[in-house]
C-alpha cells in the first residue's frame, strides 16, 4: 500500500499508476462497480476486493494508509453511475472541464451528490479541519503554495484534516485532488456568476455543518475572494473558526493555529 501511496505522490510515477488502473477498469468494470456500490451503501468488502479497488483507484489508498479509513474515490462513484472509463482515468492535470456556468455542469452536480451523500460524512473525527484554496495547477498538490502548507501540516499538525475550497467543486478533501474531476477543471474565481455564488455559499454552509461537529477546531487560510465566500458561509452556519492570512510570510501564524488546538 505504501508503494502505491508514494507513486501517487510522485508526479512522474503517477501517470503509470493511472495507466494500470485504467487497464484494470476496462477488464473488470462490473466487479469494480459492485465493490464501489457496496462501500457507498455502507457495506463491507474482503481483502482481495480491497486490493483490487485500490489498484483500480476506486478506493483511495492514501486515506487508508494515513487515516485507516476506506473511502470510495470520485472515480468509483462515477463508475457506478455509468461514466466512461476513458474520461474517468484521464491523467491528472488534463483539463477538460472548462467554460461557463460550471456549477450547473452535470459532472459537477454529480460530484455534489457524491460529496454530500457520502464523502463528507466519512471525514473525521479529528482535531483540526483546515481549509485552504484551490490552485490553477492541477492536481493542487503540485503547486508551490499547496506544498508550503503541506510541509507545515506534516511538521506541526498532530491531527489535521485538509480541505480545499474550490470553484466549482466547493470542497475537495486533501487526498482527492488527484482524481477526476478535481484534477481536470479550470474555473477562475472571476468566472463565478452571482447565481453560482449563491450556490457556492449555500454548499459551503452545508459542508461546514456536516464537518464542524467532527472537529475540535476550524482553521482557514484563504485569499480574498475565497475568504469572503467562506466567511459568509461560516456566518450563515454560525460556526466559529480561526483565520490566518494566505501569504507565505504569515505562515508562522498558521503553524501556531495548528499547534494551539
Amino acid at each position: 500500500m505504501l508503494r502505491l501511496v508514494k507513486a501517487i505522490e510522485d508526479k512522474r510515477e503517477r501517470l503509470e499508476v493511472w495507466r494500470k488502473a485504467k487497464e484494470i477498469a476496462q477488464e473488470r468494470r462490473k466487479e469494480l462497480e459492485e465493490i464501489a456500490s457496496m462501500l457507498l451503501s455502507g457495506g463491507g468488502i474482503n481483502e482481495k476486493e480491497m486490493e483490487l479497488g485500490m489498484k483500480a483507484l476506486i478506493i483511495d489508498p492514501q486515506y487508508l494508509y494515513y487515516r485507516g479509513i476506506k473511502v470510495v474515490t470520485p472515480i468509483g462513484y462515477y463508475l457506478t453511475i455509468g461514466y466512461d472509463i476513458d474520461l474517468l482515468y484521464l491523467p491528472p492535470g488534463t483539463q477538460i472541464l472548462t467554460g461557463e456556468r460550471l456549477f450547473f455542469h452535470p459532472i459537477v452536480e454529480n460530484y455534489f451528490d457524491y460529496l454530500f451523500g457520502y464523502l463528507l460524512e466519512n471525514m473525521g473525527p479529528g482535531e483540526v479541519a483546515l481549509f485552504t484554496p484551490c490552485s490553477k495547477v492541477k492536481p493542487y498538490r503540485d503547486s508551490f503554495m499547496y506544498k508550503k502548507i503541506e510541509s507545515i501540516i506534516n511538521k506541526y499538525g498532530r491531527d489535521v484534516w485538509r480541505f480545499v475550497v474550490s470553484e466549482p467543486l466547493v470542497i475537495v478533501p486533501r487526498y482527492m485532488d488527484v482524481y477526476f474531476p478535481a484534477a481536470h477543471y479550470d474555473y477562475p474565481p472571476e468566472k463565478v456568476t452571482e447565481e453560482e455564488r449563491k450556490i457556492y455559499v449555500e454548499n459551503l454552509k452545508k459542508a461546514l455543518e456536516i464537518l464542524a461537529p467532527n472537529f475540535e477546531k476550524i482553521v482557514y487560510t484563504l485569499p480574498r475572494k475565497h475568504k469572503a465566500i467562506f466567511e459568509e458561509a461560516l456566518e450563515k452556519a454560525q460556526i466559529p473558526a480561526h483565520y490566518t492570512p494566505y501569504n507565505v510570510y504569515y505562515f508562522p501564524s498558521l503553524k501556531q493555529a495548528l499547534i494551539n488546538v
